[in-house]
């Protein structure tokens, strides 16, 4: 009788447990359906980062990302990843939690933290394979030239600062496209090197068209790298890719 009584009981928790997780998920699927996510996948010649090459030898890249607001106050979570064509030990998947906000009529505001991850290194450690980084950033979306300002600061791993001073443009064209010109130049203050400096200057194009729910985006990219320790190898990158965007 005792055995029966276990089995009973045993029956009964992965009912329960079968139970709460169907719960479980519908709930998730109701508020998805409150709170869509916005869906993205770009396909880049090769991953730039603030001047840094971070997929050696000029590997294209896979970079998948959804993000997902968390009600109407402006919070939203991101996962965002990169994921080599070539190299697997080199992909990363990355985490931002943020909070955006207008300041009158003039200033959008964002806040925010990173959790940046290498979770497909082979000798992975959460010490030296992860690293947090906090964010504000400052742009005048109604200007002519769009000014922002962001301001980053790592606090484990790339212990140090990075600001970014940008400028952007964007007119619209026939048949639902758009043209955006770009320009952005970065300070680095020992952020991943051991020197500071201005550490790159940024160009851009791109050319987004919308088709119902669908944006598909060619880009290209001019970084011009002002510091050696950010990119031994070259001064100049050009890299470009297509992002294709969807949200419900």
């Amino acid at each position: 009788m005792a055995g029966h009584g276990e089995v009973m009981m045993g029956s009964r928790w992965r009912r329960a447990f079968v139970s709460g997780l169907l719960a479980g998920l519908l709930l998730l699927f109701s508020w998805l359906e409150a709170n869509p996510p916005q869906w993205e996948l770009s396909l880049v010649s090769r991953y730039i980062w603030r001047g840094f090459d971070l997929n050696p030898e000029n590997r294209p890249a896979l970079q998948p990302s959804v993000t997902v607001p968390l009600g109407g106050g402006g919070l939203s979570l991101n996962l965002w990843g990169s994921f080599s064509l070539v190299d697997r030990d080199l992909d990363e998947i990355d985490l931002t939690l943020a909070w955006d906000f207008s300041l009158g009529n003039r200033f959008d505001v964002s806040l925010g933290v990173v959790q940046y991850g290498w979770y497909f290194s082979r000798s992975f450690s959460w010490r030296e394979h992860t690293s947090r980084e906090f964010f504000v950033s400052l742009e005048m979306p109604r200007a002519a030239l769009r000014p922002s300002f962001s301001f980053y600061w790592d606090v484990a791993n790339g212990s140090g600062l990075y600001a970014l001073l940008g400028i952007a443009y964007r007119d619209e064209l026939c048949c639902g496209r758009e043209l955006e010109l770009s320009a952005s130049l970065g300070y680095n203050h020992r952020q991943w090197v051991a020197q500071s400096g201005f550490s790159d200057l940024n160009f851009a194009i791109s050319m987004p068209q919308r088709v119902c729910r669908v944006t598909v985006t060619p880009f290209a990219h001019l970084t011009v790298v002002l510091m050696d320790a950010v990119n031994p190898d070259t001064n100049v990158e050009i890299w470009g890719g297509v992002s294709i965007t969807w949200d419900q």
